[in-house]
């Protein structure tokens, strides 16, 4: 049988449920993003992660932090009101770029981050990585519970849905990537084909990855000023390196030419040009243009001018997705809601239990007084034990009604009905948490043995 001891500890722990019934307004989101800062204020609380944990956690249940070079957001669960204050704090000048969100409205902002709505590049894929980041580095730590938890998966979860049901990320809005993407249209696809890029700077190695990514069975040369660099290149994706005085050699068997450079003069002079294969298709992303045109009639070119409208059809038709993936993420959120709803009005059954356990622990404690002075030879204990049993069963019966409703009223969204009584409850349980005992215990008691 339960003792005085574990009677408070039932309490104790029952208040704390109690106080774990979390409304979705305690849901508050402070966000510092490009569309209303600048790029240099937003890029300045990039490495402030660990500072803004230690700066608003103390505020906040639970909290997660999103910080990229695009956007500095704070997800917390919390009703003091000294969190926002704080956060005006942490956030110093840049805090009148900052935008408070609340509810609903914070829950739907964060889907359309993980789905990509709300990048710089509409549609672009690291984004999704980078919640998901974000959230394991916050439960790893201890600052993301269970609401936090139910927050992001539901995020995550919509932001790969997005990306598999729509066509939001479709193509590449980048010039290296639109390169690739237009060249391998050309040419049918890079397997067997040899590649040949000039160039091992940041656009080259973005381009001879994606070609490796597109053509796994592709030959790739990296041609470089510097042959360090090429080399380097070369061994990530498992290709070919070679100095640019190398070219005359290499362009009579490239079947595309990739040129990212940055040069005062083209280096690819019609002499040059004229080494390659009829047929050949040259891409020329160097800014300004490393390719001396015209170009020779016997081959392909795509020169910058061409890359921009290909980025602008691609974005174009990014755009077009936006609804269908706007729909996407209204049906999610819906689910999420009802799951927190739910997770909420288990909260507060949770709570009402643990009072009816608690009175019924009490009312037993007096049974088992009564039990030990009917001389039952030994046998209390077990009668005891199954008058708990039959206890415990009852009340889930007796309380089945209420826990129905409880679900059907935070669910179909009224959980002020669900509070009003819960609040009935945390009274009752406050009471018999910090009363004291005006008689002794039924246990303490004389028992009064009933006549012979």
């Amino acid at each position: 049988m339960a003792t005085q001891a574990g009677r408070r500890g039932a309490a104790v722990a029952a208040a704390q449920r109690a106080a774990g019934f979390r409304s979705l307004d305690d849901l508050v989101l402070v966000t510092v993003n490009h569309k209303h800062a600048p790029m240099d204020v937003v890029g300045a609380f990039e490495n402030r992660v660990d500072d803004a944990y230690e700066a608003l956690s103390p505020y906040a249940d639970e909290i997660v932090v999103l910080a990229t070079c695009n956007r500095f957001e704070v997800y917390a669960l919390t009703s003091d009101p000294r969190f926002l204050v704080k956060a005006e704090e942490f956030l110093g000048d840049a805090s009148r770029y900052a935008l408070v969100l609340r509810g609903e409205e914070a829950a739907r902002h964060l889907f359309r981050v993980a789905s990509g709505l709300e990048s710089a590049i509409l549609g672009e894929n690291e984004i999704l990585g980078q919640v998901s980041r974000a959230y394991d580095a916050a439960r790893e730590r201890g600052y993301a519970g269970k609401y936090m938890s139910l927050l992001f998966h539901y995020a995550i979860k919509t932001g790969k849905l997005v990306r598999g049901k729509t066509m939001i990320s479709y193509g590449n809005v980048g010039a290296p990537g639109a390169a690739v993407h237009a060249a391998e249209k050309i040419l049918g696809g890079y397997d067997h084909r040899t590649v040949l890029v000039i160039g091992a700077g940041e656009a080259g190695s973005i381009v001879a990855s994606l070609v490796r990514q597109h053509g796994p069975k592709a030959r790739i040369i990296i041609a470089n000023r510097t042959l360090e660099k090429a080399v380097k290149l070369a061994e990530e994706v498992r290709g070919e390196a070679a100095p640019l005085d190398a070219l005359p050699q290499l362009l009579p068997h490239a079947d595309v030419v990739f040129v990212a450079v940055t040069v005062e003069k083209p280096l690819l002079t019609r002499e040059l040009l004229g080494l390659l294969p009829a047929g050949a298709l040259v891409v020329d992303i160097s800014n300004p243009p490393a390719v001396e045109t015209p170009v020779p009639s016997h081959l392909g070119y795509i020169g910058l001018q061409g890359l921009e409208r290909v980025v602008k059809e691609t974005l174009e038709r990014r755009k077009r997705e936006v609804p269908k993936a706007e729909r996407i993420i209204e049906q999610q959120l819906q689910l999420f809601l009802k799951a927190w709803r739910r997770r909420a009005a288990d909260e507060a059954i949770a709570t009402m239990m643990e009072y009816a356990r608690l009175v019924a622990r009490e009312e037993l404690e007096e049974l088992a007084s009564r039990l030990r002075g009917l001389g039952l030879n030994g046998a209390e204990e077990k009668v005891a034990e199954i008058v708990e049993e039959y206890t415990a069963s009852l009340l889930k019966k007796l309380y089945r009604p209420l826990i129905v409703h409880a679900h059907q009223v935070v669910v179909n969204g009224n959980p002020e009905q669900l509070d009003i009584l819960l609040d009935q409850f945390r009274r009752e349980l406050e009471k018999r948490l910090t009363r004291r005992p005006k008689r002794d215990r039924p246990a303490d008691r004389p028992v009064k043995c009933p006549p012979d």
